[in-house]
């Protein structure tokens, strides 16, 4: 039997016409939904309009769809060997969502930033930053769970709330530095051809 590949909306980060659709619709997004949607709170405050709808909403959308794909890949290390492809083709479409997100992030920001070609790049885009403090931010929500009374799991937590931190100041320090016109934001084409082969 044949299944349509699940196509994942940008807008809204939910499968259309696809038999995995109520899997993926069912999958929990804890950090959200348990209020936890101030992720990226702090890093906010150095970067021009930040409260725009528009941008909170694409960041939102972001936050719940690596939700959802750590969700999948955690799945997917406890499945059966019948259920590992369809986890992964969810896991590849929420990736590639993901990517369609962080670009909409970079475009929504562009305004802000200098267009002077003769400064050098910063090393990622702001998107890209605001995707991996998503990503630490599930890090931490997932590793507190699991502190109780282990010792490991507290320290690793604590690590891991330093490096959030250090990740604020970065984006802070990189926004500031776009914003005065002494770096300029990275080339925003991407290369991922997600589904293509190159050989």
């Amino acid at each position: 039997m044949t299944k349509t590949r699940a196509r994942l909306s940008p807008d809204t980060g939910e499968s259309e016409g696809d038999l995995r659709a109520p899997m993926m619709a069912d999958t929990a997004c804890p950090d959200v939904a348990g209020g936890e949607g101030e992720w990226c709170e702090d890093a906010l405050a150095g970067i021009p309009s930040a409260y725009r709808p528009d941008l909170l909403q694409v960041l939102g959308r972001l936050h719940a769809v690596n939700s959802r794909q750590w969700d999948a890949e955690d799945r997917v290390r406890q499945a059966g060997d019948e259920e590992i492809p369809a986890i992964k083709r969810e896991i590849d479409d929420l990736n590639g969502l993901r990517h369609a997100l962080i670009e909409q992030v970079d475009r929504i920001l562009d305004a802000a930033w200098s267009a002077n070609e003769d400064v050098p790049p910063i090393t990622e885009s702001i998107g890209s930053a605001l995707d991996r403090l998503s990503v630490q931010k599930l890090r931490i929500v997932h590793t507190e769970r699991l502190v109780g009374g282990d010792a490991d799991a507290a320290k690793g937590a604590g690590i891991l709330r330093r490096q959030y931190d250090d990740l604020v100041w970065s984006i802070a320090v990189a926004c500031g530095d776009l914003v005065s016109g002494r770096r300029r934001a990275p080339r925003p084409e991407r290369m991922k051809l997600y589904g293509k082969s190159v050989r």
